[in-house]
C-alpha cells in the first residue's frame, strides 16, 4: 500500500501523525491506513499505599485496524508527542512499560521503548529497566527528573520486579 501522504514522511525529521483525544489516550490513522491506540491505563491499583497513587499508569500502543507491514518513522514520533503531551497534563505522571510477549519480539519492543525514551529527552526523563531474560519479562518506568518521589517509585517497582 502506498502512502496518501508523501510530503509528511521525511525520514530525517518525520512530523508526528495528528492524534485524537480518547478517555485513555490517543488515537492516530497513519498515511497506510492503520489506526493505532495509544493507551495510557490507570495502574495505581497496583500500589494503592504509594505517594504518586492516582499517577501510575501503564502504556501501550496498539494497532486496531489494518496491518502493519512496515516501518513507518512518524509512528515513532507520535508516539514521543503522546509521551510528551502526557507528562504536560501531568508532570507527576509514572508511566510503566511492560514488553508484550506476542510474536516471541519482546527484546525488540525493549529496544524500542528505550530509543522512544532517548529521543524524548532523558536531560528530562529518568527510566528505570528491569530484565528477566528467563522469564522474558522486559519493563521499563519512566517519569520526570523532578520528580519529588524518585526515591520511592525506584524501591517500589524494584520490590515489585523481585515478587
Amino acid at each position: 500500500m502506498s502512502p496518501k501522504n508523501q510530503p509528511g514522511l521525511n525520514s530525517s525529521n518525520p512530523s508526528p501523525y495528528p492524534m485524537r483525544n480518547v478517555e485513555d489516550g490517543f488515537l492516530f490513522e497513519t498515511d497506510f491506513g492503520i489506526t493505532y491506540a495509544i493507551r495510557f491505563t490507570d495502574d495505581s491499583g497496583y500500589i494503592p499505599e504509594s505517594s504518586f497513587v492516582g499517577t501510575l499508569f501503564s502504556f501501550s500502543i496498539t494497532p486496531i485496524a489494518g496491518q502493519v507491514k512496515q516501518k513507518d518513522p512518524r509512528v515513532e514520533q507520535t508516539v514521543i508527542k503522546a509521551i510528551l503531551l502526557t507528562f504536560e497534563a501531568l508532570p507527576t505522571a509514572v508511566i510503566n512499560y511492560v514488553c508484550s510477549l506476542d510474536d516471541d519480539q519482546e527484546v525488540v519492543r525493549s529496544r524500542l521503548f528505550h530509543r522512544w525514551y532517548l529521543k524524548a529527552g532523558t536531560n528530562h526523563f529518568v527510566k528505570f529497566d528491569q530484565t528477566d531474560t528467563e522469564s522474558r519479562i522486559f519493563t521499563s518506568v519512566i517519569f520526570s527528573k523532578n520528580h519529588p518521589a524518585e526515591e520511592e517509585i525506584r524501591r517500589r517497582f524494584d520490590r515489585t520486579f523481585d515478587k
